[in-house]
């Protein structure tokens, strides 16, 4: 009989007492519509049976769906012979013609009852229409079922590489599946990848890209509760594939496509995180932060702990795009986030403490500024629209007035450090600027002028291979601090000394000093004895600022710290 015939007749409700009680066994369509579908005979009837086969299939997802009494269709034996018959006839139109999943979607299967509407349909594309609605009738319990058949059929024809048949599989799936249960589909993959967590790179890097094209269509809401889950296993197989790339006599090209697939999950993570709510982008950041090596003295370790940095700053670079400017410092900044970061920034890799600064500017930057923030010593007006102050806001004073203090030491500490490159001075110095701009109060100000001091005592009294770079940001904070206040004194006396070194001692100016970094240089770094003319005077700062009306009580006295009684946090704080 005609497979559109008994589609016509599965909507017929037997219930009605003007219609027979057809026999309600389908096995036999199941089985007789999907070897239809894989119909290989003479080229002018391939086309009309396998059509025939994917109607008769319709029918029988309509008729059984929805029926409790009917045949189970997601029982293991029904799914996947109606799986393959329908990924088959997909396949076989793919390379051809590929119908984009918003195209596809907007075609229903099961329009109207007339044989004209889907008589001159490819296989393929009926097939596609097949699939989504089959799709969309899947409950909670029922897309494994569906999954499964989908993934091994993958497997078998080996499509995983390149991946674009899959890709374009998931597509048709998430734009069909009910949204509820779409994390279902997105678990399955990451359960599929652990199967494969043993095979080549290459096949393991298209996967994920296909989990990360399912992701990118699943809502924020749809995704909510395996978001930890899909971190966890990421970070998982990033940290595999580390420690492979560090077996003893590993092939290069083994090294190059693990290091492939490592970066395929960075750029992962980063899609993963951006349709988050800023909350959930800062737990999530928190989470790989708990995820870090405990010591980085192999170097598994210190690949790893670079790679868990680089997805944090993939998360964290989306922050502030979404231009909600009201999320408060206390929301950006957790304890269990600015910690660990902050034990970061002075970690004994350059490389880790400049990532540390930038995942600061990126989240704490809320008006876009860090990217004008230069450590210079430019004299004269600078233009009003060049830096913006953000407003004043009691939840972020409040965090200052608990947090300000060690994050100004951490700074201190982390200029200090010896090896440091041009990326980290440039980096820290504008982190420091940053809490200025983005909590506008005095005490922020006092705080940054406070370390500075702090600095030029420190390259006054040591022998350090950085004096030179020491002074010179010195002198940026201060040119910085004197334009900021707008306090027309204090900018005078730094003026003053900033003219003094440019005729007497250039190498304490950014422009001499940075440009001197890993460089043998004229001037070197030993103490200089005849420094005071072109030292920086806290006395004079102080009543400068005081003039202003700003408390200066804290730039009396020297720059120093304590440990803090937390024992076991062994964070320490500015005394």
């Amino acid at each position: 009989s005609d497979p559109y015939h008994y589609k016509k007749s599965s909507g017929i409700n037997a219930e009605y007492g003007d219609t027979p009680s057809y026999h309600r066994r389908y096995d036999f369509f199941v089985s007789k519509f999907s070897s239809m579908c894989w119909s290989n005979g003479r080229n002018d009837t391939i086309r009309a049976v396998r059509q025939a086969g994917l109607r008769g299939i319709q029918g029988v997802i309509l008729k059984t769906v929805s029926d409790d009494l009917q045949v189970n269709i997601w029982e293991e034996v029904h799914i996947q012979k109606i799986m393959r018959a329908l990924l088959f006839n997909i396949h076989e139109g793919f390379t051809n013609s590929v119908a984009s999943p918003s195209q596809a979607r907007s075609m229903s299967p099961w329009e109207g009852e007339n044989s004209d509407v889907t008589s001159d349909i490819d296989p393929d594309q009926l097939a596609r229409h097949v699939l989504q609605d089959l799709v969309s009738r899947a409950s909670y319990g029922q897309i494994k079922s569906l999954m499964l058949p989908l993934l091994y059929f993958i497997d078998n024809q080996k499509l995983w590489v390149p991946n674009k048949f899959a890709t374009h599989c998931m597509s048709l799936i998430m734009h069909s599946i009910q949204m509820s249960s779409a994390y279902i589909a997105i678990a399955q993959l990451l359960a599929h990848l652990e199967e494969h967590k043993d095979a080549s790179a290459k096949l393991r890097c298209s996967i994920v890209e296909v989990v990360s094209a399912a992701v990118s269509i699943a809502s924020t809401e749809s995704i909510g509760p395996t978001i930890l889950e899909l971190f966890g296993s990421l970070l998982k197989y990033l940290k595999m594939s580390v420690d492979t790339c560090n077996i003893e006599n590993v092939e290069v090209e083994i090294i190059k496509e693990e290091e492939e697939f490592q970066d395929t999950i960075v750029q992962s993570v980063g899609q993963f995180s951006h349709g988050l709510q800023t909350y959930q982008k800062i737990e999530i950041c928190t989470f790989i932060l708990q995820n870090m090596p405990l010591t980085t003295d192999t170097e598994e370790e210190i690949q790893f702990e670079s790679m868990l940095l680089k997805c944090i700053m993939k998360i964290t670079t989306s922050v502030n795009t979404n231009n909600d400017k009201s999320i408060g410092l206390p929301t950006l900044f957790p304890l269990s986030l600015i910690g660990p970061l902050q034990r970061l920034s002075l970690s004994d890799s350059p490389k880790t403490r400049t990532m540390t600064q930038q995942i600061f500017h990126s989240i704490l930057d809320r008006h876009n500024n860090h990217e004008k923030v230069v450590p210079t010593v430019t004299l004269g007006e600078l233009p009003e629209e060049n830096i913006f102050v953000g407003p004043q806001k009691k939840q972020d004073v409040l965090f200052f007035k608990r947090n300000g203090p060690e994050v100004y030491f951490h700074l201190y500490e982390s200029i200090l450090k010896e090896d440091n490159d041009l990326d980290n001075y440039t980096c820290t110095f504008r982190t420091a600027v940053l809490w200025c701009l983005e909590v506008p109060v005095d005490e922020v100000l006092i705080e940054l002028i406070h370390m500075a001091f702090g600095l030029q005592d420190e390259a006054c009294s040591s022998s350090r291979s950085n004096v030179n770079i020491l002074h010179s940001l010195v002198a940026a904070f201060l040119v910085f601090a004197s334009r900021y206040s707008r306090n027309e004194a204090l900018d005078q006396h730094i003026t003053n000394i900033i003219r003094k070194r440019q005729s007497e001692k250039p190498h304490l100016l950014p422009q001499v000093a940075f440009s001197a970094i890993d460089k043998d240089s004229e001037f070197d770094n030993a103490v200089e004895e005849s420094l005071s003319s072109v030292m920086f005077d806290a006395t004079v700062v102080a009543e400068c600022l005081n003039q202003q009306g700003m408390n200066v009580d804290r730039l009396s006295d020297p720059y120093h710290y304590k440990k803090s009684r937390s024992s076991d946090t062994q964070d320490t704080r500015i005394g």
